[in-house]
């Protein structure tokens, strides 16, 4: 039986046009990237004033202690937007099926599917974060960015892999080595389009942010069509690439 090439760059406009007519797809995304941004508003306002009024009031050592206190808020608030994103991005992912069938999502699916695999999902999440560690550490002096993108690339295929063919976590990143590598091409354009849907809703974040609503709104709109995209094109690129 011949299987027939993928037209990835079709396979990326219908993914678009999908989600424009099933925008309901984008809510969880759509939530959990306004709590982000929220989230990321009051944690760094906490720190500032904070760090302002005990300088203010001349008490260095309050100062100090403060933006200790912060720093560690503010890894907590980034711990709690990575937990919170992955959540919305599995909950999409799931749902994609529906979508690419023609119907509505049915989060209640979604949801029971999820609950199911988040043994796995949990393994996953920690082996990415520790996988991470290091390029992240490296960006500080830029060399770690393209490490991460890479990084990215290989690893696309993950929640796909746990979600839709029940893979603990372990096997679900050899899995995903293992199609990027193996279909460079189709891959590379879907990653292409997932990272150029991300920038896209990054800059008109760092537009909108400063004014006061419409970056929660914008978060909301715009951070969750963005997201929701790269997870339908993740689950779409994996059932036809696991085929093969």
């Amino acid at each position: 039986m011949v299987v027939p090439e993928i037209d990835a760059g079709r396979e990326l406009s219908d993914a678009l046009t999908l989600l424009a007519k099933r925008w309901t797809l984008a809510i969880p995304t759509a939530v959990a990237s306004m709590l982000s941004a929220a989230i990321v508003f009051f944690a760094i306002g906490a720190v500032v004033v904070s760090v302002v009024a005990a300088a203010l009031i001349g008490h260095a050592a309050g100062a100090l202690a403060a933006l200790g206190a912060g720093a560690a808020g503010v890894f907590a608030a980034v711990f709690a937007i990575a937990l919170l994103t992955y959540v919305a991005h599995v909950l999409v992912i799931a749902a994609a099926h529906d979508v690419w069938e023609g119907r509505d999502p049915n989060f209640g699916a979604a949801l029971q599917l999820t609950l199911r695999r988040l043994p796995a999902l949990l393994v996953a999440f920690v082996l990415i974060g520790l996988m991470t560690i290091v390029p992240l550490v490296l960006s500080l002096v830029l060399i770690g960015i393209p490490m991460l993108f890479v990084l990215s690339y290989f690893l696309m295929y993950v929640t796909p892999a746990i979600v839709f063919d029940g893979q603990d976590g372990v096997s679900a990143i050899r899995t995903s080595f293992r199609l990027a590598s193996s279909h460079a091409g189709p891959t590379l354009i879907a990653f292409c389009g997932v990272l150029a849907a991300f920038f896209v809703g990054r800059f008109v974040d760092a537009f909108c942010i400063h004014v006061p609503g419409l970056g929660l709104l914008t978060a909301f709109v715009v951070g969750g069509f963005t997201a929701a995209y790269g997870a339908l094109v993740k689950a779409r690129f994996y059932v036809l690439l696991r085929r093969r």
